[in-house]
């Protein structure tokens, strides 16, 4: 093996063998040049990691050229610095880059989405967000390359596209995702860590008049597919839109009316009990059983296309400026209108806390299920009534107020 001073000059004299060549630098033992037929020039270090009688271990360090002879000579000076304290600098390299790619942003997503999101009730909405406006941009990268400021630009795109609201759902959902990845290990900090939302949400006091609600009833009734049928079992259950809309046949009791949703799909994490009426019973009794989903258009997942059926069901309706979580709001007022007491339709919609609170709360575990009953038989007739033109009474009194 030739040992020479390594200089530009002296590289660049040198000519391509018939096989791959070393030549050793004479004044920093272990920094050599690789010489392939083909004229390929590339700087390494050569070093023995166990000792004297250990095999020789050789570690690139880059291409001439990219590389000068002067940046080769500082970056063997340093790996054989880390050499001399005992370190074995191939290797660590080596580990690091199996890091970077089984820490690749779109493996952690994939295992964020199993093994933690799929126990959340909000598993189709972070699924959504992750896959359409995450793994685009970041799928291909490290975890650990992503900082304050990609989640920041990645906040200013979703923003500038005039989803303001959502930019701070994806902030949520990113938030999340990190925490995660900070509690197995896979990284110390969150990148997410002092990022404020990027626009600050005021409270919504939506309420659907009578008139609103009836013209959103009819409209409901003349769109095809599911989404009408899913609008019509918010407006007589009160329930929140992914409860229903992800409803299994195996949670429905037909012969009791009953619907029983899982404490995995419920906000609070604890089951809860749904007395189906008539109106609820008729529509879902006429829904094709073609698979786990009530509420499905393959038979294999639940609707999800909320979005451009909202516009349409605006369209149809005529009524604007409105989601469909403010049903939920819209119920809770109409009950109120009726006499029914305010811890009764908490209790229908399931809230975690309402009308009985703080001490009250931790003893009173009464379930009131024959008075959800009446309540939600109370509603349903009302409603019924002004679809049936038999409630003129109360027509608009259910009222933004």
């Amino acid at each position: 093996m030739p040992k020479m001073k390594l200089t530009k000059h002296a590289v660049d004299e040198i000519q391509p063998d018939s096989i791959d060549k070393y030549y050793w630098d004479s004044e920093i033992t272990g920094l050599g040049l690789k010489v392939t037929p083909r004229g390929r020039k590339t700087f390494l270090v050569q070093y023995r990691p166990g000792g004297r009688n250990s095999p020789t271990r050789k570690m690139s360090i880059g291409k001439y050229g990219p590389v000068t002879i002067q940046k080769a000579r500082k970056e063997a000076s340093q790996i054989l610095g880390l050499r001399a304290e005992g370190r074995d600098p191939a290797f660590e390299r080596q580990q690091a880059r199996q890091r970077l790619l089984s820490d690749r942003f779109s493996y952690i997503a994939d295992d964020y989405l199993t093994k933690y999101a799929s126990q959340n009730r909000t598993m189709n909405e972070t699924t959504r967000i992750i896959r359409k406006d995450v793994l685009p941009k970041w799928g291909t990268r490290s975890i650990h390359e992503i900082g304050k400021r990609d989640i920041n630009n990645l906040l200013d795109t979703k923003s500038d596209r005039g989803s303001k609201y959502m930019a701070n759902r994806l902030l949520a959902t990113l938030r999340k995702l990190f925490n995660w990845c900070v509690s197995r290990g896979i990284i110390s900090i969150s990148p997410c860590d002092g990022v404020s939302a990027p626009h600050r949400e005021k409270s919504r006091d939506r309420i659907l008049n009578s008139q609103e609600l009836l013209s959103v009833i009819h409209a409901s009734r003349k769109m095809d597919g599911v989404f009408g049928v899913i609008v019509q079992c918010l407006i007589f259950t009160a329930q929140r839109r992914n409860e229903v809309s992800d409803m299994r046949w195996a949670e429905l009791d037909l012969d009791q009316n009953l619907w029983t949703i899982p404490g995995e799909r419920t906000k609070n994490e604890k089951p809860h009990f749904v007395h189906l009426t008539e109106q609820v019973k008729t529509v879902v009794s006429n829904m094709p059983a073609i698979g786990e989903f009530v509420f499905t258009s393959n038979g294999e997942t639940p609707f999800s296309g909320f979005s451009k059926a909202k516009k349409r069901l605006d369209k149809n309706s005529g009524i604007t400026d409105w989601r469909l979580h403010d049903i939920r709001r819209t119920v809770a007022t109409g009950m109120a209108t009726l006499g029914i007491a305010p811890h009764i339709a908490d209790k229908v919609l399931n809230h975690q806390s309402g009308a009985i609170s703080g001490v009250a709360a931790v003893y009173q575990r009464h379930d009131f299920l024959a008075e959800r009953k009446s309540a939600l038989e109370a509603w349903g007739n009302h409603v019924q009534g002004l679809i049936d033109g038999t409630d003129r009474q109360n027509v608009i009194n259910i009222r933004d107020r």
